[in-house]
């Protein structure tokens, strides 16, 4: 054994904290936020390729410091390991100059209150040692440029040249965090290219927290944010000081995103990864609205004896003793914002209105109409207590008069009230057992009925309502009974006679050769869809369809292909509409029509240069944009037309949603949810259906193209393509 060299110790330990672009600005803006700085300029070349600078109006740095400044581990923040308790500062450890120095060629400018405008440049060699100073103009503050990052690490630079689209978008991100946790400076990021400079990212001075969300989001999401703002009770946050605020979209579709890259955490004002707390917020706002993603800014204050910021290098990954305390306390204030206390449901012109209160038994017993008169007009407001607890369900309607109405609402009334005589008249505990799908509005119908039976008076004109499903409420019908014993004995005849199938298979397969030891650990037997598709991708390659022999079809629905010694059927409907969908998702241009005035769109600085990259893919998409660079950033861009597809115009939720998509992975080529479906039931209709008798020639083509396709296991709309059948003995040919 030997000691390894300083330089290589520096070298080797410099690569850990300093792994990329991002990480290397990181350090930077920490810098210049310790320094107090209030004002932040952040400069790129090329993405941070040719440089990077970063400059601020903060404190400076002293010429004490100039030989010291990038030696490793000197630093201001700490003088010993228990100074880190009471840390209030994003760096602390010294790494970050040095490690810099090592990764790239560094030049600082600085200057203090006392010695501006007459400032320093300092340069530093690669193992962070001072090597000259030049007197220069700077006002107080300071900056530093790098340049020639990772060029004696030839693997590193090889992929951000490979990848730099992506590195750029997520320092975007990074830096975005900062920008809306940074209450007291304004953060400023560009990046100069061939084709011009282009402002990423700009909050405004002294802005609140909305405002600066909303200057790094786009002013669209102003009016879905819901401010989250809770205390736990002191007894449930004993000694944790706990303190959670900040902002989250509501639970409409339109104010969530397609992707979850929009999701900040904060930690005592430090931007982290916080897994557990995010997944947990993503799971309570999807079973609000299953199809999109949140947006959120959430700082958790928390006393600073009971977290450990020093695990990683970025000090990113938090340690926190009391997690579950904090993760109880965050559901809990997610439950007051995200959990609808009311709704408003637009039905033909009249308006229904579902208003959730104090659940009471009482209120349970019947079902009573209540008729009031609106303020100011002459509607009528009908209150109907349903049977579920606390809802309560209103419709307004029309006063009108004459006898026309009469013979209209008679008309209205038959067709809407179409349950048998009986059902008319049930008594309090057969309305109990009545579920919310079934809620409906014959008892407001039976008392406009009879407040309007005299003539010449003004009549209550109700037009027929569908039913009312009850989506959001989370009470439940408390008479519900269950026949138990009923349901144990089928479940147990059920289970015997699997069991008997089972021992009847396994007798008919006891001749038969064991089954690959491959294959039976694969879990290629799974019946559940999920287990078997995953097993199928673990053991078959997309490349083995084309190798596949065509037995035959089976029950004019299935095609039995052999591979080796395994036979395997093949739905040839499922099979068929996957490489349809798959040939559209690819090749389809859609068409789009193009609007009398083009619309400005009001777009985040990040979505606005993503959309900007990726045009050639909004054209393909249907979308075609024009851009402005005269414009301020987030307004560059108007809409020129829409896609247009089967009679259906999309719209600018659709292209936000295809920008959110790129701005998760700029490689992909995605669709919008509607263009897919819209695909999915063009390539369905379009496909070899069950029942379809086939040639020889046709089923070859079916399996072959399996071969060509992405995800050859499952069809656009979930249903599973092949499934392991038999495992032939090696005698049979």
């Amino acid at each position: 054994m030997q000691a390894i060299d300083k330089d290589t110790v520096h070298r080797l330990c410099s690569g850990q904290v300093i792994t990329s672009l991002s990480t290397a600005v990181k350090e930077l803006l920490e810098n210049s936020l310790d320094s107090g700085a209030t004002v932040i300029d952040i400069k790129l070349k090329d993405s941070g390729l040719t440089s990077i600078s970063v400059s601020d109006n903060g404190c400076g740095i002293k010429e004490v410091d100039y030989e010291t400044l990038c030696r490793k581990h000197w630093t201001s923040k700490i003088s010993c390991f228990e100074d880190l308790e009471g840390v209030n500062t994003f760096g602390f450890r010294g790494e970050a100059l040095s490690s810099l120095c090592a990764v790239s060629k560094a030049v600082v400018t600085t200057a203090t209150e006392e010695t501006a405008p007459v400032g320093m440049k300092l340069e530093y060699d690669h193992n962070g040692e001072f090597v000259r100073k030049t007197p220069v103009a700077r006002e107080k503050g300071t900056t530093v440029t790098l340049t020639e990052l990772f060029a004696k690490w030839p693997v590193r630079v090889q992929d951000l040249r490979k990848n730099l689209s992506r590195e750029y978008l997520h320092l975007v991100g990074l830096v975005e965090q900062y920008a809306i946790i940074s209450d007291q400076a304004r953060i400023t990021m560009t990046n100069q290219t061939k084709g011009g400079s282009t402002v990423s990212v700009r909050t405004p001075p002294q802005a609140d927290r909305l405002g600066r969300l909303v200057a790094v989001l786009g002013a669209k999401i102003r009016p879905y944010m819901v401010l989250l703002d809770h205390r736990p009770a002191t007894e449930a946050s004993d000694g944790l000081d706990l303190k959670i605020d900040g902002y989250i979209s509501n639970t409409l579709p339109e104010a969530g995103r397609s992707g979850s890259d929009k999701q900040y955490f904060f930690v005592n004002g430090r931007p982290c990864d916080f897994p557990n707390a995010k997944k947990l917020v993503n799971e309570l706002f999807r079973s609000h609205c299953p199809t999109k993603y949140p947006v959120f800014a959430i700082d958790i204050s928390i006393n600073a004896a009971t977290i450990d910021v020093n695990l990683t290098p970025d000090k990113r990954t938090i340690l926190i003793r009391h997690e579950t305390e904090l993760i109880n306390a965050l559901k809990n204030a997610l439950a007051g914002v995200l959990n609808p206390q009311e709704s408003v449901f637009g039905i033909n012109s009249s308006r229904v209105q579902t208003q959730l209160v104090s659940s009471n038994p009482a209120n349970t017993a019947s079902v009573v109409s209540d008729t009031q008169r609106d303020e100011g007009s002459s509607r009528r407001i009908l209150t109907e207590m349903t049977s579920v607890p606390g809802v309560v369900m209103r419709s307004y309607a029309q006063n009108k008069t004459g006898g026309a109405g009469q013979k209209r609402q008679t008309r209205d009334e038959q067709d809407f009230d179409t349950r048998p005589a009986a059902a008319k008249h049930k008594t309090s505990e057969q309305i109990t057992e009545t579920t919310a799908a079934q809620i409906t509005m014959s008892a407001v119908k039976e008392n406009s009925v009879g407040n309007s039976s005299t003539v010449g008076q003004p009549r209550l004109l109700s037009k027929k309502l569908p039913p009312v499903v009850i989506g959001l409420c989370f009470n439940r019908i408390q008479s519900d009974t269950h026949d138990w014993t009923s349901l144990r004995s089928r479940l147990h005849e059920k289970r015997e006679r699997r069991a008997q199938l089972l021992e009847e298979s396994q007798q008919l397969m006891i001749d038969a050769e064991e089954p690959d030891h491959a294959v039976v650990e694969g879990g290629i037997s799974e019946t559940n869809h999920e287990e078997a598709s995953s097993a199928l991708s673990r053991l078959i390659h997309k490349s083995d369809f084309a190798k596949m022999q065509v037995i035959g079809q089976f029950n004019r629905g299935f095609i039995i292909a052999r591979l080796d010694q395994d036979l395997y059927i093949i739905d040839q409907h499922a099979s068929d509409e996957k490489y349809n969908f798959e040939q559209l998702q690819q090749r389809a241009v859609i068409s789009s029509q193009p609007l009398i005035r083009p619309a400005q769109l009001e777009m985040s600085i990040v979505d606005e240069s993503v959309a900007i990259e990726h045009k050639e893919t909004l054209m393909r998409n249907g979308f075609h944009i024009t851009v402005d660079e005269s414009l301020v950033p987030g307004k560059k861009i108007s809409l020129l037309s829409q896609p247009f597809i089967d009679q259906t115009l999309f719209n600018q939720q659709d292209l936000m949603e295809l920008v959110g998509k790129l701005c998760v992975n700029p490689e992909s080529a995605p669709r919008c949810e509607r263009a897919r479906k819209m695909f999915a039931s063009r390539a369905c209709r379009k496909s070899t259906m069950i029942g379809d008798a086939l040639n020889m020639k046709k089923m070859t083509a079916i399996v072959h193209h399996l071969s060509e396709l992405d995800h050859p296991w499952n069809c656009p709309h979930g249903r599973p393509t092949m499934r392991h059948l038999y495992r032939l003995r090696k005698d049979m040919h």
